[in-house]
């Protein structure tokens, strides 16, 4: 991580010139639109772990209001080191709204992979910014991608099986989660994606304008990224690796240091939004109680 920062820097200065020249065409209803959709995202992605919840039988509308605290103060997480913090802390606060603790850990794993899965299927519109043998890559990808969305019911319902698991975790034994439900939820993480597409690619008309035939794969550019810095588990909310993997895509179209420039303020925007919509969700949703499930 700290090499991809440091190549990061050194490629802003090194194309000085480059930044420098860079000027944002301010357009209030491209950034309103921008945001709009990116706010969208987050919510959307909300959404899915909602409709996890839901389906493997967990979800209490009377929480409805806490489960905003829930996930977002656990996303935020994510920022931190090896990102097992993000675990820890929808462990935590899901047991103080009714989740019981092994419930919330398996419904993030749930979360991650099929997050991971829609992210290698939308990165798949950008390929041929890159790949020379597309058949092949885009072959190999979809049937890694949709191995494991299939087989991910059948590993959870083994594991619940085990009977080690349900003497030490009883809660685990109606816990469900079918191959159809993976159906139900693949289709909100997908959205996502697109969202965050849409919100990236009327943020990068501003410094570079491009025709919307371009948006398909500078919405699978921006999936691919987020896909590389989910894997990358070392780095805090992929940063570094993200923008790294961004900015070698966008060199494609564009100047070097403009392209590390746009994954730099990529990465901003995208966290400005986050902590608009947290600080959204602290100002309209109640506090936890007092006394959480555990005392």
């Amino acid at each position: 991580m700290t090499g991809v920062i440091f190549y990061l820097v050194l490629e802003v200065v090194i194309h000085w010139n480059d930044v420098s020249a860079l000027k944002v065409q301010f357009d209030l209803w491209s950034v309103f639109s921008a945001a709009l959709f990116g706010v969208l995202a987050y919510q959307v992605l909300f959404l899915g772990w909602l409709t996890i919840l839901w389906r493997t039988g967990v979800f209490d509308c009377l929480q409805l209001k806490l489960y905003f605290r829930v996930w977002w103060i656990a996303y935020l997480f994510r920022y931190l080191p090896g990102k097992i913090f993000l675990l820890i802390e929808r462990v935590r606060l899901g047991s103080m709204v009714g989740i019981p603790k092994v419930m919330g850990a398996s419904i993030v794993f749930i979360e991650t992979v099929i997050a991971g899965c829609a992210a290698a299927w939308v990165s798949l519109l950008a390929f041929s910014y890159y790949v020379v043998n597309l058949q092949w890559t885009v072959i190999g990808v979809c049937l890694i991608s949709l191995g494991a969305f299939l087989l991910l019911p059948t590993v959870i319902r083994f594991l619940c099986s085990l009977e080690i698991i349900q003497e030490k975790f009883p809660e685990v034994e109606p816990f469900t989660f079918s191959w159809r439900d993976s159906l139900l939820v693949a289709p909100v993480f997908l959205m996502h994606f697109v969202f965050s597409g849409v919100s990236f690619f009327l943020c990068l008309n501003l410094v570079w304008e491009l025709s919307w035939t371009a948006f398909p794969g500078i919405c699978g550019v921006y999936a691919l990224s987020y896909l590389v810095g989910m894997v990358v588990m070392i780095a805090p909310g992929g940063l570094g690796v993200r923008e790294g993997t961004l900015a070698f895509q966008l060199g494609r179209i564009l100047p070097d240091g403009l392209a590390v420039t746009v994954a730099i303020g990529a990465r901003l925007w995208f966290v400005a939004l986050e902590l608009l919509s947290f600080g959204l969700v602290i100002l309209l949703t109640p506090s936890f109680p007092q006394k959480s499930n555990l005392e």
